[in-house]
């Protein structure tokens, strides 16, 4: 299950990991034996790490050491576009999807995420919670990738440009 790689994931405690940002996740119905998780790349500020388990691959590509980003003001509410890259779906889709600070929380507490990023009225959306409902509103997939470019809060409409990869 997907929630159970975004636990092993959300192992990683430390100061050294507090305020890590996703740049990249990629899930993969393919997998290795067994359950685990591999410290793939930990170099510069780039921190590469994968799980897996019966159910598939996670391979994140995480941002250490880096300034939090900045939460909205005021009532504005804007929205973020995201390009999904996928093998397997059978045709292009766009997907829409807002989560509430009472989602974002839940996820995170499901999952065992302590990063204070994901705390408070306006938290930050974890780009697994991205990732796990792109996944549930598209065809079955072998292969998803989501670039993350600046931050989706709660409260924000996060548009999902869903494309076959090439």
């Amino acid at each position: 299950m997907f929630r159970d790689l975004a636990r092993m994931t959300a192992s990683l405690k430390g100061p050294r990991y507090e305020g890590a940002l996703i740049a990249k996740a990629v899930w993969e119905r393919e997998h290795d034996a067994g359950a685990g998780m591999r410290i793939l790349r930990d170099h510069h500020g780039l921190l590469e790490v994968m799980a897996f388990d019966d159910s598939g691959r996670l391979t994140l590509t995480m941002l250490l050491g880096r300034p939090a980003p900045s939460r909205p003001s005021g009532r504005l509410v804007r929205s973020r576009s995201l390009k999904l890259l996928v093998d397997g779906a059978p045709t292009p889709a766009h997907l829409s999807l807002c989560f509430s600070a009472e989602s974002v929380h839940a996820f995170v507490q499901s999952v065992g995420d302590t990063n204070a990023l994901h705390a408070g009225p306006k938290p930050l959306v974890p780009g697994l919670a991205i990732l796990e409902a792109a996944l549930q509103g598209i065809a079955p997939v072998r292969r998803a990738e989501l670039r993350f470019r600046g931050a989706s809060f709660a409260g924000e409409t996060i548009e999902l440009s869903v494309q076959q990869r090439l």
